[in-house]
């Protein structure tokens, strides 16, 4: 793969040097691609890499659009009517639309959008790869016409660097048309993640999500909601394994840093369980479930004052979290204060009774 890719860049390269009719950007500055990648949790094609390395995006047009590039100087147009390599800069914002609209699948039936849009074609279709877990794997090319289902978009080449051959050969009007008996977007996209709308035991949780993970490892969702039920079942020693390559995924949610948390409070890991409920607090500073787990753990470790600022916080935001008064009732009776203690007691009677 990598020798065709270099190969058909040094044509496009010798066609650059000779012919009027090509509009190509400089390559994407160093850092650029990877950053894209790991903002968005997909995986770009290899040859479609290199393609960007040596040039962001870019064009060859017809005679006819040559000469209105040249006469007014207007590369927009032209754009709109010819088969356009997307800049990377562009790829995302369609990326980013396309996921917002639930182009092709929706996105709650999947964590990461996996379509990934690189060439506007000249009847303003796109072509589309899908991401995949194994970088070395090149996605085909794909024809996403309009808004029909994946089960309809055609293969239009095997990979990128076919693609590309036949857009240089084709002087950049090459056949955009997919064809579905040579296969199908669904065929390469792997298992859609879903949650079931019937209740399942966390067994079933761990099997769907196994069965998923298998094509998509890197689904830090997926980890997530099976290292919930492994933790719910017992088994913390698989359950810590998903919640620790969730949060090497996706290492800005609270959610995920409370549920590891959780479950090294419950292993007896009281630091490393502060840790983390510092985190989820440092990342959403007005979540209640938050503070009180951090509220928790001070208490466990005898960090009394500490204790009580977070579950005063809880009690300014929400002045019926049973939670909180059971905690600072049980705080102020280990420090002596009896009477805070007898008021933190009546106040959880009332909330009771109402």
């Amino acid at each position: 793969m990598k020798a065709d890719i270099h190969k058909t860049l040094a044509r496009l390269d010798l066609i650059i040097g000779r012919e009027a009719n090509c509009h190509f950007n400089n390559p994407v500055a160093p850092g650029k691609i990877e950053a894209f990648e790991k903002r968005n949790g997909i995986n770009l094609p290899p040859s479609y890499k290199l393609f960007l390395e040596y040039t962001n995006g870019g064009m060859i047009v017809s005679d006819k659009l040559e000469e209105i590039i040249k006469r007014d100087n207007d590369l927009e147009t032209a754009k709109w009517n010819a088969n356009y390599l997307l800049s990377l800069g562009e790829m995302e914002t369609e990326w980013n639309s396309m996921k917002n609209r639930n182009f092709g699948i929706s996105q709650k039936d999947r964590s990461i959008y996996p379509i990934i849009p690189f060439c506007k074609t000249k009847t303003n279709e796109y072509l589309v790869f899908i991401s995949v877990f194994d970088k070395e794997i090149e996605s085909p090319v794909f024809d996403a016409f309009h808004e029909e289902p994946l089960g309809t978009w055609g293969l239009v080449a095997h990979d990128f660097n076919e693609f590309l051959y036949n857009y240089l050969k084709s002087n950049g009007d090459p056949d955009v048309m997919g064809d579905e008996t040579l296969g199908v977007a669904t065929d390469f996209i792997g298992p859609v993640y879903s949650t079931p709308t019937k209740e399942e035991t966390n067994q079933q949780i761990i099997d769907r999500t196994t069965k998923y993970l298998k094509h998509n490892p890197d689904d830090d969702y997926a980890l997530l909601e099976r290292g919930i039920a492994y933790s719910a079942l017992g088994n913390l020693k698989s359950a810590l394994k998903d919640f620790n390559k969730s949060i090497a995924l996706v290492d800005d949610n609270a959610y995920y840093y409370f549920n590891r948390g959780d479950l090294l409070m419950r292993a007896g890991k009281n630091r490393a369980a502060l840790i983390d409920f510092d985190i989820a607090v440092k990342l959403e500073p007005n979540d209640c479930l938050y503070l009180n787990c951090r509220a928790t753990m001070f208490r466990l470790m005898q960090k009394y004052d500490e204790a009580i600022k977070d579950l005063n916080k809880v009690l300014r935001i929400n002045d019926r979290n049973l939670l909180a008064y059971y905690l600072r009732e049980s705080i102020y009776r280990t420090l002596g204060e009896i009477e805070k203690a007898d008021k933190d007691a009546q106040r959880i009677e009332e909330l009771k009774e109402e």
